[in-house]
């Protein structure tokens, strides 16, 4: 069963040490979107406007499998509180 690391990137990098043992990439994806919901859940607010943030997936070999974007992008017509 292969193994898949998910890194976060948010301006700085943490990255997966431990990696995850699953079936295959379709997995890997329902995880990644588990993981990304986990992050802003815990966070406790939403991101800040127009910062991006990453999660993303690696084999073994750290080869990027895909990313999973995560933003929040302010529309023109929105007035910022800050």
């Amino acid at each position: 069963m292969p193994r898949y690391f998910f890194n976060v990137r948010d301006g700085t990098t943490v990255t997966d040490e431990n990696g995850t043992m699953l079936p295959d990439l379709a997995a890997a994806r329902k995880v990644a979107v588990r993981f990304a919901g986990d992050l802003l859940r815990d966070l406790g607010r939403e991101p800040p406007a127009d910062e991006d943030w990453k999660v993303e997936v690696t084999d073994e070999h750290g080869l990027i499998l895909f990313t999973l974007l995560l933003a929040t992008l302010d529309a023109p017509a929105v007035y910022r509180t800050s």
